[in-house]
């Protein structure tokens, strides 16, 4: 059929004009079928025979909550929101919004107000640590209601095994013991890891420590263990393990346990030890699992650590299982490529970091009390009796330190301006000098070209306050007397230091640089030269000898 031009324009037209009528009765729909929805909403609210309090609650929290309204305001608006809540609070506690106006009148209100509010959720508070709004509201009853704890504490009581074990309650749990607890309170929530008649017998902290609990009951050993071991697995498998009161108990478990429990233990926590080793208890745990696995168990281990050594370097208590490592593992190829290798990439940052640069300091020094604490040595010595390896200790050191010597010279060789000058990064650097293996020419070669820097530049190396620690210590490396001091290879320092520095000596002898130039002055190879090279400056130095140690010093000595 053939259609006019006109007659074609009308369909088109005719078409046009039903598709935005079609569109416009679809807005239409959409827009009604939105109101109706909201109407809904609305009716559902107004049914609840609490919707009218939440809603005057909340336009009195919308100003309470902010954080520029003056104390005389707060107070004001705290005792509104008292007047409209007080009695309420049980039933309005598991609403969104609701917990969210509880929480913030028991942060704002003074003690009174905190008081009667944590009263009236009396009977409520393992229920609401379950829930994921609830949960806040009992957090802040701990942090808020100090007299309030031990009525916390006891609606606990008996339920803290199934709480550390669910995804919401877990977290109230480890805050309570972490951060709010004393220590009664504290051994009360632990000891319900033992077994319900521990849990009886503890009650009121009748006993300090898990030893002390089974002096008293020595009887009661093997089901406490039992009991503990049922409890651990299970926060093994809900992944509540991160946390520091499952550590704790952890720990008691695998320094009482036999050798098949804590294997069982051990064989669960293999794979998420790098979880855990963030706390004191933690950190210990993952030590003894070390200590106590086998060849093969350590390869997965590490392999689990690689993505996440840096971060574990820098922690407080994760660098000792890293210490750990090089203590245990026998294959020292697999430590320097998935451990050292990931630390060394990141080894200026690690320098500079109080935790990260003590795993490099270990390798280079040992277990040296200058840079870890004596109980920390005893801790790691400890180690030593329970770990599975056949390699001497001494031959597994020296290869782990020939193995990472080269990156570590690199880095010194590389960023010496700015490592020499950072107190932190200074010290790891002195004992790469002295105490790293292979060829160090090129790290020498930097830090001779600092001292020949020009000595009008601000903060010369020689007069830094760090780096011309470690230019006299490598002066006095090849002949110290203690093996801490002492270079384990011959650095033949002095002379090219002189050679660098001699015009300038006079000048750096009046200084900060003073006790650098002291040093060449005791050096055996250097003394004659640093003397004939100073008798032209004696009266600069004696006039800086009354204000300057060291050119006191240098005067005694010429």
């Amino acid at each position: 059929m053939v259609y006019s031009q006109g007659a074609m324009k009308r369909k088109a037209s005719d078409y046009s004009d039903k598709d935005a009528s079609k569109k416009l009765k679809g807005n239409d729909s959409s827009a009604s079928r939105h109101h109706q929805q909201k109407n809904l909403k609305q009716e559902r609210k107004g049914n609840d025979r609490h919707f009218e309090m939440i809603t005057e609650a909340k336009k009195i929290w919308e100003n309470l909550r902010r954080g520029d309204i003056s104390r005389d305001e707060t107070k004001d608006l705290m005792q509104k929101i008292m007047n409209v809540i007080t009695g309420h609070v049980q039933e309005i506690i598991f609403k969104h919004d609701a917990s969210r106006i509880v929480q913030t009148c028991l942060k704002k209100g003074n003690a009174e107000q905190r008081g009667q509010i944590a009263k009236e959720l009396t009977g409520k508070y393992e229920i609401l640590a379950k829930s994921m709004y609830g949960k806040f509201i009992v957090l802040k009853v701990l942090e808020y209601c100090h007299k309030h704890r031990d009525q916390v504490l006891s609606e606990f009581r008996t339920h803290v095994r199934k709480l550390i074990r669910h995804r919401e309650a877990s977290a109230v749990i480890e805050s309570f013991y972490a951060q709010y607890a004393n220590g009664a309170q504290r051994q009360e929530l632990l000891s319900e890891f033992y077994g319900p008649e521990m849990t009886l017998f503890n009650r009121g902290g009748g006993a300090k420590t898990l030893d002390e609990l089974l002096t008293n009951l020595p009887e009661k050993k093997d089901s406490v263990l039992r009991f503990m071991s049922e409890t651990l697995m299970g926060c093994m498998d809900k992944g509540t393990v991160v946390h520091s009161i499952v550590h704790k108990a952890l720990y008691q478990f695998l320094t009482l346990a036999d050798p098949k429990g804590r294997e069982n233990i051990i064989a669960h926590l293999r794979e998420n030890l790098q979880d855990i080793l963030h706390t004191r208890e933690g950190a210990k745990v993952a030590m003894i699992s070390l200590s106590y696995s086998t060849p093969k168990d350590r390869k997965t281990i590490i392999k689990a650590f690689k993505p996440h050594v840096v971060k574990i370097a820098q922690d407080e208590y994760g660098y000792l299982v890293l210490i750990r490592f090089l203590d245990v593992m026998d294959d020292t190829v697999l430590i320097n490529k998935a451990l050292i290798s990931e630390l060394c990439k990141q080894a200026k940052t690690l320098f500079a970091d109080k935790f990260g640069r003590r795993v490099f300091l270990y390798i280079l020094t040992g277990r040296n009390t200058r840079y870890l604490s004596p109980e920390t040595v005893q801790q790691i010595t400890e180690g030593d009796e329970i770990r599975q390896s056949k390699k001497d200790p001494e031959i597994r050191a020296k290869e782990v330190l020939d193995g990472c010597s080269p990156a570590l010279i690199q880095t010194v060789a590389e960023d010496a301006p700015i490592l020499m000058r950072e107190k932190l990064s200074s010290q790891v650097v002195q004992e790469i000098m002295l105490h790293a293996t292979g060829d160090k020419t090129a790290a020498v070669n930097a830090i001779l070209n600092l001292a020949s820097e020009n000595i009008e530049k601000e903060n010369h190396i020689i007069e830094d306050r760090f780096g011309n620690r470690i230019i006299k210590a490598m002066v006095k490396a090849d002949n110290a007397e203690a093996m801490n001091d002492k270079a384990v290879e011959p650095l033949g320092f002095a002379p090219k230091l002189l050679e660098r520095i001699e015009p300038h000596l006079g000048h750096f002898a009046t200084n900060f640089g003073s006790f650098v130039v002291l040093s060449l002055l005791e050096e055996p190879s250097t003394k004659e030269q640093t003397k004939k090279a100073l008798k032209p400056h004696k009266k600069e130095i004696r006039k800086a000898a009354d204000e300057n140690k060291g050119a006191k010093m240098i005067v005694e000595l010429l």
